[in-house]
């Protein structure tokens, strides 16, 4: 008798996503531009990622940076948590920017990492936040690639 092999649903793992919340005044194109004076980033901005809020009419618009790291098979993703008077994550109200890492990240780059984050000028906290405590998470993680693949198909030339 053949043995049935049931696949997972398409659910992320949060296992493979490392978040890190920042706290700081920088706007977002000057964050960016102090991360890129790290020796691992080469951040690049994509268009805003376009979120519906159910109390607003017009979708809230929140800036988004990404960095392909090839060597540590890693992608991070610089995405603003605010917007003039709305929250990506409500629930992280002191929280400007998230990071989200996707891949393997050891737990010791990942605190040099937290540790180069708060050596940036104007950064008031830069700590590692539990994906599982964001009950949007799942959803936030599949708006932003979906997001991403649309962003770069959009600059793929056509042959």
């Amino acid at each position: 008798m053949a043995k049935r092999i049931f696949l997972g649903g398409g659910r992320p793992e949060p296992a493979y996503y490392t978040l890190l919340g920042l706290s700081t005044q920088q706007k977002d194109y000057h964050l960016s531009f102090l991360l890129n004076k790290l020796p691992e980033f080469k951040f690049t901005r994509f268009e805003d990622l376009l979120v519906n809020i159910p109390e607003e009419e017009e979708p809230a618009h929140f800036s988004l940076y990404t960095c392909f790291d090839e060597e540590g098979f890693n992608t991070f993703t610089l995405i603003s948590n605010r917007n003039s008077n709305q929250y990506l994550v409500p629930s992280l109200r002191q929280t400007d920017y998230l990071m989200i890492i996707e891949g393997p990240f050891k737990k010791q780059k990942k605190e040099e990492l937290i540790k180069a984050l708060r050596t940036i000028p104007n950064m008031l906290l830069a700590t590692e936040i539990n994906p599982s405590d964001i009950k949007q998470f799942e959803s936030l993680i599949t708006d932003l690639e979906l997001h991403i693949m649309k962003s770069k198909k959009a600059t793929i030339p056509n042959t």
